[in-house]
Order: C-alpha cells, then sequence, then structure tokens
C-alpha cells in the first residue's frame, strides 16, 4: 500500500494535479472575489503553491544550483530596475501603482517557473492528454450549470454572452481553445467521450461565449485539424472511399449551416459597438470622434493648457496630441481601443527617446486607464522593455520558431499531434498579440507552457528519428 502511494507521489503527477486544478481555482476566485468585494481571493496563495513546493525540491535535487541562483538573480535585477523606473515616471493619471506593476513581475516570472518544472519533470505526454481533458471537463461541466440554472456570469457588461462562474470571458475563451489543440493531437475516433467534451466545447464556444475569439478560434482549429488529417491522409497514399467523401462533405455542410445561423448572433457585439461608433460624436462640434470621450477630453485640456502639471508629463501629453491628430487622420474607429492603446505607446516611446525605457519599459501600468496595453506581446516589448521581452517572451518564441524548423525538417514524417500542437502555439501566440492576457492569466499560461513541452519535447523527435531507422 506504502509502495502504490510512494509510486503516485512523483513530482510529475504533482503538476498533472496543477493542470487538473485549474478550473476549480478560478471558479473559487470568481465567486470569492464577487462575493467579498475584494481583489485578493485565497487561490492567490493556493494557485502557486504546487509549482513552489515542486520547484523548491528540483532546486536541492538537481546539481545546478549556481545556475539556477544566475538566472534568478537576472530577474530580480530586471525587476528591480523596472519597479524603479516605473516609480520615477509614475504620476496621477497612471492607472496602477509599483504593487500592481510588481503583480505583472510576478505572474510573468512564474510563467517562466512552471515552463522549467513541466520540461523537467513531465517524462508522460499520456498524463498531459488524461489531465488536460480533466481540466476541460471541469470547465465544460460548471459552464453547462451555470447557464442552465441561470447563475452565469455575461462576458460583457451589456449582458452579451456566458462566461459562468469565470473574471474574464476572453481568458476562459483562450483556454479552452489550446484545450482543444491539445487533446486534438492525441484524439481517437472511436473515443467518443472525448469527441463528446471537444462537441460540447464548440457549442459553447459558438452559441454562448459571445466572442469572436470562441466563434472563429474553434472553426479555424476544426479547420487545420481537418485539412490536416486530410492531406496526412493523402501523403500515406490512402484512397478516400464514397462513404467518407459524404461524411466529409456533410462536416462541411453542418460546419457552415452552424456558422451562418449563429454566428451573427455570436457578432451581436460587434453589432453593438459598431452603433455606438456611429453614435460617439464630440458634443461639442457634433463631428464623428476618432478615439474616446476621455481621451478626447485629455486632448482638448492639452491643447488648451488646462491639464494639471503634476497629472500628465510633457511626453504622454505629446503622445496623446499625436495620436488624436493621427486617429483623425486615418479615421480610425472610436471603440477600436486596442488601436488607440498600440498608436499611443508607439508614439510616446518616441517621444521619451530613452535607451533605459527601451531595455528596461516604461512601467505597464502606467499609462492613463484607456490606454494600458491590451495587447500582450506589444505590451511586453514597450511597457517591460526589449530586456523584458526578451526575459519573459523569448523562451515561447524560441521554442515555437525551433519546433517550426524541426517540423519542416521532418516534415514527411510529421503527425496530426504536431501540427495540432504547432498550430495550439501559434494560436496563443497570435491571442496574446491581438487580444492579450494569454500569458498573464494563470490558466491560459499554463495551456500555453503545455503546448511548448510538447512541441519542444525530445522524445518525440526521438521518436520520429526511430521511425525514420525503421523505414530504412
Amino acid at each position: 500500500m506504502l509502495d502504490t502511494i510512494k509510486k503516485k507521489l512523483t513530482l510529475e503527477n504533482f503538476m498533472c494535479l496543477f493542470i487538473c486544478l485549474c478550473p476549480i481555482l478560478d471558479i473559487i476566485s470568481f465567486l470569492f472575489r464577487n462575493h467579498f468585494a475584494t481583489s485578493i481571493s485565497p487561490t492567490t496563495i493556493l494557485r502557486p503553491l504546487i509549482p513552489s513546493i515542486v520547484f523548491i525540491i528540483l532546486f536541492f535535487r538537481e546539481k545546478n544550483k549556481k545556475q539556477k541562483i544566475m538566472i534568478a538573480v537576472i530577474y530580480t535585477i530586471y525587476a528591480i530596475i523596472h519597479l524603479q523606473t516605473f516609480q520615477k515616471l509614475h504620476n496621477d493619471s497612471s492607472y496602477g501603482t509599483w504593487k500592481n506593476e510588481l503583480q505583472y513581475i510576478i505572474n510573468y516570472s512564474f510563467m517562466i517557473i512552471n515552463l522549467f518544472i513541466f520540461f523537467t519533470v513531465i517524462k508522460d505526454k499520456a498524463k498531459i492528454q488524461k489531465s488536460v481533458y480533466i481540466s476541460l471537463s471541469l470547465y465544460i461541466l460548471s459552464l453547462w450549470i451555470a447557464i442552465l440554472t441561470g447563475t452565469s456570469s455575461s462576458t460583457y457588461l451589456e449582458g452579451i454572452g456566458y462566461k459562468g462562474y469565470f473574471e474574464s470571458g476572453n481568458s476562459l475563451c483562450t483556454v479552452l481553445l489550446l484545450s482543444i489543440c491539445i487533446l486534438l493531437g492525441d484524439l481517437d475516433l472511436k473515443d467518443w467521450k472525448k469527441i463528446g467534451l471537444i462537441i460540447l466545447t464548440g457549442i459553447y464556444l459558438i452559441l454562448f461565449s459571445g466572442m469572436r475569439t470562441g466563434l472563429f478560434g474553434f472553426s479555424l482549429i476544426l479547420g487545420i485539424f481537418a485539412i490536416g488529417k486530410l492531406l496526412l491522409y493523402i501523403r500515406d497514399n490512402h484512397t478516400i472511399s464514397k462513404k467518407q467523401m459524404v461524411i466529409i462533405a456533410l462536416f462541411v455542410v453542418v460546419a457552415v449551416i452552424v456558422l451562418c445561423l449563429f454566428g451573427p448572433k455570436t457578432l451581436e457585439r460587434r453589432k453593438q459597438l459598431k452603433q455606438n461608433e456611429i453614435n460617439n460624436i464630440d458634443e461639442q462640434t457634433q463631428e464623428q470622434r476618432y478615439v474616446t470621450g476621455d481621451i478626447l477630453n485629455l486632448y482638448k485640456q492639452i491643447q488648451a493648457g488646462t491639464l494639471p502639471q503634476t497629472y500628465m508629463s510633457q511626453e504622454e501629453q505629446n503622445a496623446i496630441v499625436k495620436l488624436c491628430e493621427f486617429a483623425r487622420e486615418i479615421k480610425l474607429s472610436n471603440v477600436n481601443l486596442r488601436a488607440q492603446q498600440f498608436i499611443y505607446n508607439t508614439f510616446l516611446l518616441k517621444e521619451q527617446k530613452s535607451i533605459g525605457l527601451l531595455l528596461f519599459g516604461n512601467g505597464y501600468k502606467n499609462q492613463t486607464g484607456e490606454l494600458v496595453m491590451e495587447m500582450e506581446v506589444p505590451a511586453l516589448l514597450y511597457n517591460f522593455g526589449f530586456i523584458g521581452f526578451i526575459l519573459y517572451f523569448g523562451p515561447f518564441l524560441v521554442l515555437f520558431l525551433y519546433s517550426c524548423y524541426k517540423a519542416y525538417q521532418d516534415r514527411k514524417n510529421i503527425q496530426i499531434d504536431r501540427i495540432m500542437y504547432l498550430a495550439g502555439s501559434a494560436l496563443a501566440i497570435a491571442l496574446s498579440t491581438l487580444s492579450g492576457y494569454v500569458f498573464f492569466n494563470l490558466s491560459s499560461m499554463t495551456m500555453a507552457i503545455l503546448l511548448a513541452y510538447l512541441n519542444g519535447d525530445g522524445f518525440y523527435y526521438e521518436k520520429l528519428r526511430n521511425s525514420r531507422r525503421g523505414k530504412k
């Protein structure tokens, strides 16, 4: 009995348990914050508990302690310099404090620690598949319970979409999409439980999430899987029977019908934003405006010279002016906040003209409320600097590019698992770049790490090499 327990108490199993607990911890966090109206929940302590214990065990078990200490020192020095820079630039317009900025540093550092742990302790790909299956099942079960009982929170403030007992609809959709990529990589068409789970997830993403991320993301993933399977089938000189052709045709027809019937309802939010864009006018001139009302008011105060000196630096004021003038020139949509954030932060870096800020960042939460960048990858480069970008996003980018290179080298032997893992990693990077909060959110971060591991694991390439030797 004791021997059985000891065998199960492995670091690998602990990290698999961590994957399974992600939806439960997300729900606890949401319920606790909303019930007690606080920014702190028990999950703040519970979530990093397992990875921290595993990392400490690895630190004392492995011999390369000096290397780990050196890397930790590098990340610590960067964090100190970044926070000092943040404080120097902080003013009345800044959206957050140094404590908010520190939270981002901690989350991204935690992400790197988890990346190291998964690459070190995970040996069995089947355990990842099982853990992700359990995790996704808990997500979907809780979502459907919330929707059917009428207790679900809305994805948007206007009441559009459902996101169950979770904080962010965007992060939730990201977790579900990345989980599907992992499951499709090892899908047995006879495994009806897994297929049923994917279908239920797809129904939620397309019909109930209310987000483009869910609608287009799920359609894209299924499209890649279907095309990948078809191309591999042809590559391996298999002939397609009439029955299989009928099934494929029916699948395409059903998919098109579902998108046509329910897609417009899912995009209800986009219709509302379009109407808001038309209705948003400058109250003084009664003309169409090309930035938000708050940004336009800032612009007018700057132009009139009535903005308090302590509210915003001269560089920030210049960036606001250039944003508004550029937005008017290109007739930018006033509801396209991400574009306004990107343009403003680009102008701000040019105005600041500082090598130090280019290297260590000008502070993510140092920007005025509406202009804090939601797009994560550009924010890592702009607000955390080139060094922060390399330290936090660099490992994922290198792993992805290396995986693409290795997949291309072994393209004659590539299988559907490699295609879906690469697609998942590409989707994570794309969503992080265009939408945001993929690598910051702890649950979606975990799925992105798993995809990076599955893409970069050594046993896959060893398996390919062995298969090629076998052919010879």
